[in-house]
């Protein structure tokens, strides 16, 4: 895990260690903007409760993808908020999908439960969300909306659950079980057509037991590049033998173990530019390359998500701010950085355009009452006055706001970003409250 995950995790004893030297604080025409153009959230505890969404739907309007962000993993309030959000999305405006910062294979079988399938929701979510977000309640009871919502025959539009992380990750960074990728791909490529893919299965096999950040390491510069062969001849012969397989199988089963096999891709390229650990977990110059991978792998996965939906699709996107911001990533921590990565935010604005939204997520007031750094945007949304609220930047927002400005990540380090570029509105919390992990 990199980055705002594994890093953000291991924050919460920290202090702010680094300031954002290129950060100025916002001026008072931004404060006096921010108090006229707040919009206030209707307070939304559970998925159950029937919430008018209205104001924010403006903002959003006809756009295929919604990004919305958290400031902190494990928060309850933006975890309420994008459960309320996504049922009047739903229910109102024609939303198909959403998708979380989570393991892409591992979301197999909460998709497929989601639909109606088989399983045990808390057993599914402990074993289906990365990074311990299983733990966390919202995302138990988005689940069981979802499936309620699908299983109700008066819905003809069944809706989507995806994860759009990479798949195999550990809070140690070594992604220990990214094999799942490859392994589930040479598993249904054995059922779905046992003679024809023998070559491609058997070229993979090898591999298997490397397919860490420690096996990768493991491998010399000849075995990486026929490891990188292989996996590029079993996408092929994936696509050269689509109709074929899907009639052995189904459309769903071809589409998520080809995608496994993407994922393998994916893998592979973090691997090459990912070196052990720190013990201390600490960053270290060139790690900004493993960031970068991961952010551009997490847009092409949301991408397959949202066309999986078809041209009609439209996904709620919910991850860190870190990762849907349009920026690179710079400040704080980040610092360290040789050069900064760019966010998963930049790669989805590059494809969508303006048939993508940005919002991030903001709070003054961290948890266990402790206060954000004075000077950084969250104070200046603070100082709106309002609880919960939404703001558009792209409403007449100052010239102070495209300069570079500091926000709060994690509550113990921050980002040098240029508000308007990295989102077009932010959501405003008071305070956060941590969420109840279940046992």
């Amino acid at each position: 895990m990199t980055g705002f995950g594994r890093i953000g995790l291991a924050l919460s004893a920290l202090l702010w260690t680094v300031p954002a030297a290129a950060a100025t604080p916002p001026d008072e025409a931004s404060a006096v903007w921010a108090q006229t153009h707040a919009i206030a959230l209707p307070a939304c505890q559970t998925i159950s409760s029937r919430t008018d969404y209205g104001a924010m739907a403006k903002m959003i309007g006809d756009v295929r993808l919604v990004a919305l962000g958290e400031p902190v993993h494990g928060a309850h309030e933006p975890l309420a908020l994008r459960n309320c959000l996504f049922r009047y999305l739903v229910e109102e405006r024609g939303f198909t999908a959403i998708a979380i910062e989570s393991g892409l294979h591992e979301s197999r079988r909460l998709h497929d439960y989601a639909a109606g399938g088989p399983g045990d929701v808390h057993d599914l979510a402990r074993t289906g969300l990365s990074w311990g977000f299983g733990r966390f309640p919202e995302n138990v009871e988005l689940l069981e909306w979802i499936r309620a919502y699908n299983l109700d025959p008066r819905h003809k539009r069944k809706i989507a659950f995806y994860g759009i992380d990479m798949s195999g990750g550990d809070a140690d960074g070594a992604w220990a079980r990214g094999r799942i990728t490859l392994d589930n791909g040479i598993a249904y490529l054995a059922r779905a057509a046992p003679v024809t893919s023998g070559p491609v299965r058997k070229s993979v096999a090898p591999f298997l037991d490397h397919f860490s950040v420690p096996g990768y390491r493991g491998l010399d510069g000849r075995k990486r590049v026929r490891l990188r062969r292989s996996i590029a001849d079993t996408l092929q012969f994936f696509d050269a033998n689509r109709a074929a397989l899907i009639e052995a199988t189904s459309p769903a089963d071809y589409a998520w173990a080809r995608q496994d096999i993407v994922a393998a891709r994916q893998l592979q390229a973090l691997f090459d530019v990912s070196r052990a650990p720190a013990a201390d977990g600490a960053l270290r110059p060139g790690d900004y390359r493993a960031d970068a991978a991961r952010d551009a792998a997490m847009a092409e996965n949301a991408r397959w998500a949202l066309d999986r939906g078809g041209a009609d699709g439209r996904m709620l996107l919910f991850a860190h701010n870190g990762h849907v911001m349009n920026a690179r990533t710079r400040g704080g921590i980040w610092s360290i950085y040789s050069r900064p990565p760019a966010a998963m935010g930049v790669h989805l604005r590059r494809d969508l355009g303006r048939g993508l939204l940005i919002i991030g997520a903001s709070s003054a007031e961290g948890g266990g009452g402790k206060a954000i750094r004075p000077g950084t945007l969250d104070v200046l949304l603070a100082s709106a006055g309002v609880p919960h609220f939404v703001i558009d930047f792209r409403s007449g927002a100052p010239a102070s706001l495209s300069r570079d400005q500091s926000i709060s990540v994690n509550y113990d380090t921050e980002n040098v970003i240029q508000p308007r570029q990295a989102f077009d509105g932010l959501a405003h919390f008071d305070r956060l409250t941590p969420s109840r992990p279940v046992r």
